[in-house]
């Protein structure tokens, strides 16, 4: 699995714009500013993962998260792909240097000093290649402890070397107490967060939804614009030109239970895939060729970032606010489907780990429908795509990106 490059800034200004000139200066080559650094990026210190940051012209550039079992099954191949995902075409701006940490809790070997080189080397060579940028340091953290990978204490001595990671990484905070906040929460703390009770949903509320019970709109053009209306007001009374609020959702039963009802069908959920990433011309479009031509695969591929343009990121974001309002009141298949949904934003966002956290909860929690052989949930196709594909294609263009959309707003 992996996270896929992003563009950041580690004051959180717009990518391109120097640091703050008050700000104390940042140097990779300590063990503890790398830690911050990585920290401060995706929110928390990653574990059996590679890490790699790019940076261009004195701040950080593209980073991306792997798996480290997938280094260590695919060492050449996941370096080389690496590369391209730094500094490819897709990432442009490419970085002019980068480096690489890998957080390591496998038990130590006395092979450990040449486990990682064969990856290490194909990713040196890719960045190279693409875009002439060196991989000018790289970190092993293991055991509790950080040290340079080329230069560190020699392992085959069976004992943990180098500087205590969590020491280094507080001297760092105490010197530049502003990384301390971090930009993202993990996947755990997301899925947390999303599934916390919600003070604006009484049990009166909740009782009133699920007493209505209209039959669902049969028809995909009823579908796209009973979505359309909720992704829409979302958006309307947003606090900010790019947040969404749905709380609307809890004074209008009939309509929270319409929304809900159509989740029990997958063609519709497929359906709000594609008009949340469109829009409402483009998507009635796709249907009526799909009516016209069932095996087209048109809808498939806009859902899944397939083909098309970018996809519209407030209109994503709307969508998740609608998710979480919607919850409290969703049951069984319903509520699956809302994690399916959450765990495809999250891929569409590019956080494998975070999607494979919403996706795993339902294999968790709803079992007897991810056995389902004619109608599987959606979180078992996003677990199904990130086999597949990995990161998704839009994460994997730095244009096209949420993380490139988002640090411009």
């Amino acid at each position: 699995m992996s996270d896929a490059p992003r563009p950041h800034d580690s004051h959180q200004a717009d990518p391109g714009h120097p640091a703050p000139p008050a700000a104390p200066p940042l140097n990779i080559e300590r063990p503890g500013d790398a830690l911050a650094l990585v920290q401060h990026t995706f929110g928390r210190l990653p574990a059996d993962s590679l890490v790699i940051i790019g940076f261009r012209a004195g701040i950080t550039g593209g980073h991306l998260r792997v798996d480290l079992a997938s280094v260590r099954q695919r060492p050449e191949q996941m370096g080389e792909q690496c590369a391209e995902w730094i500094a490819g075409p897709a990432a442009e701006p490419v970085p002019n240097a980068a480096m690489a940490l890998i957080f390591d809790t496998a038990p130590a070997v006395s092979d450990a000093a040449d486990r990682y080189m064969p990856m290490l080397r194909a990713l040196q060579a890719g960045l190279l290649e693409r875009a002439e940028a060196p991989l000018v340091q790289v970190w092993h953290i293991e055991q509790g402890y950080i040290r340079d990978y080329h230069t560190g204490a020699d392992k085959r001595s069976g004992g943990p070397s180098g500087e205590h990671a969590e020491s280094a990484l507080n001297q760092t905070l105490q010197r530049i107490p502003s990384l301390e906040t971090t930009r993202a929460r993990s996947p755990q703390e997301a899925l947390t967060r999303f599934l916390a009770p919600n003070p604006l949903a009484a049990a009166e509320q909740q009782t009133r939804v699920r007493q209505h019970q209209a039959p669902p709109p049969t028809r995909g053009e009823a579908v796209i614009a009973l979505w359309e209306a909720a992704l829409g007001r979302s958006l309307r009374e947003g606090t900010t030109h790019h947040a969404a609020d749905a709380g609307w959702i809890h004074h209008s039963p009939e309509q929270a239970a319409a929304l809900l009802r159509t989740l029990e069908d997958p063609d519709h959920v497929e359906l709000l895939m594609a008009l949340t990433v469109t829009n409402v011309e483009a998507v009635g479009r796709i249907h009526q060729r799909g009516k016209a031509d069932p095996g087209a695969g048109a809808l498939i591929d806009a859902a899944w970032g397939v083909a098309g343009a970018p996809p519209q990121w407030p209109r994503v974001e709307s969508l998740v606010a609608l998710l979480r309002q919607l919850l409290p009141y969703a049951q069984q298949l319903q509520r699956a489907q809302l994690l399916g949904l959450r765990a495809w934003v999250e891929w569409l966002r590019g956080s494998g780990s975070t999607a494979s956290a919403f996706a795993e909860t339902v294999r968790e929690q709803h079992p007897e429908l991810w056995r389902s052989t004619t109608a599987p949930p959606l979180a078992r196709s996003v677990l199904a795509c990130i086999s597949a594909l990995g990161v998704c294609p839009w994460a994997q263009d730095k244009a096209s990106s949420y993380s490139w959309w988002s640090s411009r707003q």
